[in-house]
Formats: C-alpha cells, structure tokens, sequence
C-alpha cells in the first residue's frame, strides 16, 4: 500500500510506531532484504555504479534527486566546471580488463 499527501511547509508528520519495522512474508523475502540499502534519498551516478559493482539486489530511498533538488532552499546542486577527459591512455590502462 502506498499513500501520498500534498502539504504546505513546514509540516509535522507522525507515524505510527514500528511503520518502519520490516516484514517479510517469506524466507526469500527475508534473504533479498538482507541485501537491499535503505537512503533517504536516491543516490547518485557515482554511488549508484558502487553499489551495482557491491552486489546489492536494490536499493530503497525515501526522495528522489529532482525532490531534494526542491525542497533545498538554494535550489539544484551547485554547478562544478569539469574538463576532460584528460590522460585517456593513461587512465584506461588503469582499469584495462575490469569491465569485462
């Protein structure tokens, strides 16, 4: 079951005790648990690729980057130049074979 509210902010929200206490129906239940991450927020590129490689079977998160990106009062993530890429030869040579 899933439930969504639209509130102005600020906003107080209470649960009821043990909402976020886990229930499996089943051993396989239990077993894919045993390997999920729980966030607040969806993670991004770079740790996404990080749990992919870590054998995590998934990943559950309460806001979503374009959520979080609106209730920041600044707005969206700070904008950093990048340049690149730079030492192609180099850099691939490190990490030769990996991937496959």
């Amino acid at each position: 079951m899933q439930e969504a509210y639209d509130v102005t902010l600020p906003a107080v929200v209470s649960v009821k005790e043990g909402l976020n206490l886990p229930r499996y129906p089943s051993l396989p239940g239990r077993l894919r648990a045993k390997r999920a991450k729980i966030t607040s927020c969806q993670p991004c590129g770079m740790c996404s690729g990080a749990i992919d490689r870590s054998g995590l079977g998934r990943v559950v998160y309460a806001l979503s980057n374009d959520q979080l990106a609106e209730l920041k009062p600044s707005g969206s993530f700070p904008h950093v130049g990048q340049e690149g890429p730079a030492l192609f030869g180099e850099a691939s040579a490190a990490i030769a074979g990996y991937y496959h």
